[in-house]
């Protein structure tokens, strides 16, 4: 299955914690045979402090989002996939984002919306 993965960074782990979950996650599913492209927009100075500059796993394509028509331009790239999945905090433009994936969405193509929520600590 060819999944396009819309998130904050796969490259850089500055100022993104995501980027330890996005990569075991992806690993396996590249395992299982699925070929999956990440979309991360360049912003905050986090392609100055990547940690990675490539992975086996997954191609990465680094975006221009200074303007909606960039966003635009990247979603219209990874609108092949099977599986679409834009992860919540990507950072730049996403209601822009969440709004352009879901309009591609069809019988044949999976939308999937990604929420990561930290979670309050219980006091009792």
């Amino acid at each position: 299955m060819k999944i396009s993965f819309f998130g904050s960074s796969l490259l850089s782990a500055y100022w993104n914690g995501a980027a330890t979950y996005y990569r075991g996650i992806l690993q396996t599913l590249h395992r299982r045979g699925h070929e999956i492209t990440f979309y991360e927009p360049d912003i905050l100075n986090r392609q100055a402090h990547r940690d990675l500059d490539t992975v086996p796993y997954a191609r990465s394509v680094i975006y221009p989002a200074r303007t909606e028509k960039e966003v635009r331009q990247a979603v219209d790239q990874g609108a092949d996939a099977d599986v679409i999945i834009k992860a919540s905090g990507v950072g730049a433009f996403d209601e822009l984002l969440e709004e352009a994936v879901l309009e591609l969405q069809t019988p044949d193509r999976g939308i999937v919306f990604w929420m990561s929520m930290l979670r309050p600590h219980w006091r009792g």
